[in-house]
């Protein structure tokens, strides 16, 4: 059972990337991957003076962008074509619905006159 934990974490370990690899995986800059890695909290492993990031975390890091820009997307409300933010549907039906009133109050005041 221990020898199957062992080989499974070897084959982890054993696709690494170095920056320029890393970088081009996930589609940043090498330049900024060197100086962001940390806040972009992408794990990696330093061996001797050689960063390499295991390609688990840099899948992992795709991952959370995308769930994070799917939770943007949705916080967005966007008006279709012809919507004004003024004219909004609840907006006009309270429209109709005071000249409504007005019209009723317009009649009032003649039968009571």
């Amino acid at each position: 059972m221990s020898s199957d934990k062992s080989t499974v974490q070897e084959r982890e370990f054993r696709v690494l990337l170095r920056y320029s690899a890393a970088a081009a995986y996930i589609g940043l800059a090498e330049g900024t991957l060197r100086n962001q890695h940390e806040e972009l909290g992408i794990q990696s492993v330093k061996i001797g003076r050689v960063r390499c990031f295991p390609v688990k975390a840099l899948d992992d890091f795709i991952e959370r962008k995308i769930l994070e820009t799917e939770r943007k997307q949705l916080r967005k409300k966007r008006r279709g074509r012809g919507e004004s933010l003024v004219f909004s549907p609840d907006f006009s039906f309270w429209i109709v619905i005071a000249a409504l009133l007005l019209v009723a109050l317009i009649r009032l005041s003649f039968l009571t006159a």
